[in-house]
């Protein structure tokens, strides 16, 4: 279960064997007290020869990082393995104990600015989340939270696209003029830290941020914590393009790029409407294209500290990979991924 919000899911749709457990509410029957069943009798304990006595170690040091690599447009790359990737923590090589890749579901959550400062923003994220929904498969789990001075969930994980729909027609009325981002973000993160899967945060909003708990300090260390990837869609290039640039719109494009950046995900700054249809396809397909990479550190010491992930692609000799395309022309590719982690602290 994501988390508790009361809302079912519709009678027609079926349930998945894979993403996040719907909440069911209070649906199930009591059953009448019956008499209890008469205990069997205690049989005497089995003598057991410690030397025949099977043990299972476990580790709790297993480290994973969702990578993607994508071309020069953003366009995830397929068909790499195992040897393709080195990876080293804090400068020292790892050895990659788990590897897998393929293609998956997303699971991802709409956190929407509904705030009153402009009804042009209100408008605007109103039409970008529903141009989202177009991109919507099947057996993806898709949720919407919305934000002002606090965040509200309208609508649990799902893989009804009508349901995801319903919650975006009751967004009407805004309540507040306070755009609280950092609180929203860590309260959405919170949320799904038990959620399994490639899941990810679209944020759509302005970036700004005016009355939040949080510092901008403290939301960057919960986005280097998460294995929740954060996607930032600012609604506020629309305005700049006409208006231009201020103080106030520099540091929220730089604040969105840093935590998308901190968090393994990346920023959009759609200056035209026609951009959006390519920005969320694109989103979509990196989701479900990655490259799961485990490792347990050399280093076991649990000092709280955060440590620094590089990864590189290489080829099977261990030199830097070059690909080209079906017309021999060089391939320019990026990693997307969190820059690192936070070992635990004893």
């Amino acid at each position: 279960m994501f988390w508790a919000s009361g809302i079912s899911r519709s009678q027609d749709q079926s349930p998945s064997t894979s993403g996040p457990n719907p909440n069911v509410g209070e649906t199930v029957l009591v059953p009448k007290k019956t008499a209890p069943a008469p205990q069997p009798e205690a049989k005497k304990p089995e003598k057991i020869n410690p030397s025949e006595v099977y043990t299972i170690s476990t580790t709790t040091n297993l480290v994973n990082v969702d990578v993607m690599v994508v071309d020069g447009n953003g366009n995830p790359i397929p068909n790499l393995g195992k040897v393709n990737f080195k990876l080293s923590d804090d400068g020292v090589p790892q050895t990659i104990t788990n590897f897998s890749t393929g293609e998956a579901p997303m699971t991802i959550c709409m956190l929407i600015e509904f705030s009153n400062k402009w009804w042009g923003f209100l408008y605007l994220a109103l039409e970008d989340s529903y141009e989202f929904v177009r991109v919507i498969e099947p057996k993806d789990w898709v949720a919407v939270v919305t934000f002002d001075m606090r965040p509200q969930i309208l609508q649990d994980f799902t893989q009804n696209r009508y349901e995801v729909t319903q919650a975006l027609d009751r967004l009407r009325l805004p309540g507040f003029s306070e755009i609280n981002l950092y609180d929203a973000l860590a309260f959405t993160i919170d949320r799904m830290k038990d959620t399994q899967g490639r899941k990810a945060i679209l944020a759509v909003c302005t970036g700004y941020d005016t009355f939040s708990k949080l510092t901008y300090d403290q939301m960057l260390k919960i986005a280097r914590t998460s294995d929740t990837a954060i996607y930032p869609l600012s609604i506020l290039e629309f305005v700049t393009v006409r208006y231009g640039d201020s103080i106030d719109s520099l540091q929220a494009r730089n604040a969105l790029t840093t935590i998308a950046k901190y968090s393994g995900g990346q920023a959009y700054f759609p200056r035209f409407e026609g951009e959006l249809p390519g920005i969320f396809q694109q989103i979509a397909a990196q989701l479900r294209m990655q490259y799961s990479l485990g490792f347990i550190p050399t280093n076991p010491s649990r000092d709280g500290k955060f440590h620094k992930l590089k990864i590189d692609l290489v080829d099977a000799q261990g030199n830097e990979l070059k690909m080209v395309d079906q017309k021999g022309k060089k391939v320019k590719y990026r990693l997307v991924g969190r820059e690192g982690y936070y070992a635990p602290k004893s």
